[in-house]
């Protein structure tokens, strides 16, 4: 039970729907020629990391996804990589602004391989910033294919230990973040985030940033995937455009955990037992 994803670390133009949407459908093509069952994209892909941008004027900078279930209509901007997903069979992961009530979430629309919007992961940790022009998300979100499960989070998420934590207690396999770190503090934070929410939970964790400038920034790159017992599985290079393809398997999860037993071993009487956070799991059409 293996499922291939691939990380398309590819550069935004800020605030260009049309042409960000238009590379994700080539990178989706390139997904399902390389193999991959799943394209994962950066944070806020689809209209460029600047929240303050989003704030000032949603309606340039937002998707809204028809209901889920169902293909966008001919003409919306995400009609082309919804056909893209459809021709390859491949899940997108698409970083966007999303409305569908009330204030934008900075969101993971999630496409299906059949080209239908199943919904979206709302990032649940907002970052500086992030607070005046989204709404935290209200639930984790699974996909589920091919006997592997992959949790969904965003950037600041993967800081809080509990959220992977209540991804693998919900049978997650990997944890998957589509994220924009930035050059400077932020980069060293990345480098220990991610293996340790990794071997701490017996997961494998990916993540696909951001890459080049947007609104005072610099975006590095670096996307990558470690193991469930935190070493590192593969590794895209600082400051290119890559898409790089790793694999998730469930049954080297199951190996990895018969001698990591964290979760197993997890005094949940010490430290309280919280009640498990709403959680929709998104089969494979």
């Amino acid at each position: 039970m293996e499922l291939r994803i691939a990380l398309g670390q590819a550069p935004s133009l800020p605030g260009d729907l049309h042409a960000n949407l238009a590379l994700a459908a080539r990178l989706t093509a390139e997904a399902g020629r390389r193999g991959a069952r799943v394209l994962a994209l950066p944070e806020l892909f689809a209209c460029g990391y600047d929240p303050e941008a989003i704030a000032a004027d949603p309606a340039a900078h937002c998707l809204v996804p028809p209901p889920d279930g169902t293909a966008p209509a001919p003409g919306s901007p995400l009609a082309p990589l919804a056909e893209a997903a459809a021709a390859a069979g491949v899940w997108v992961l698409l970083g966007a602004a999303v409305t569908t009530a009330g204030r934008p979430h900075n969101a993971l629309l999630v496409l299906d391989p059949a080209g239908a919007v199943r919904g979206h992961y709302g990032k649940t940790h907002l970052w500086q910033g992030e607070r005046d022009a989204f709404d935290p998300g209200t639930g984790l979100v699974l996909i589920e294919d091919g006997g592997v499960s992959v949790g969904l989070g965003i950037c600041y998420d993967a800081g809080f230990p509990e959220l992977t934590r209540a991804y693998a207690r919900a049978g997650a396999h990997a944890v998957l973040f589509g994220s924009a770190f930035a050059t400077g503090l932020t980069a060293y934070r990345y480098g220990v985030y991610h293996p340790a929410r990794a071997v701490e939970n017996t997961v494998c964790v990916v993540a696909v940033n951001a890459v080049g400038d947007l609104a005072g920034e610099h975006y590095f790159g670096r996307s990558g995937a470690w193991g469930p017992d935190g070493l590192p599985l593969a590794r895209c290079a600082d400051d290119v455009s890559e898409l790089r393809v790793v694999t998730v398997s469930a049954t080297g999860t199951a190996a990895v955990r018969s001698g990591l037993p964290y979760l197993a071993d997890l005094r949940t009487d010490l430290l309280g037992d919280p009640p498990p956070p709403p959680l929709t799991r998104i089969p494979a059409p």
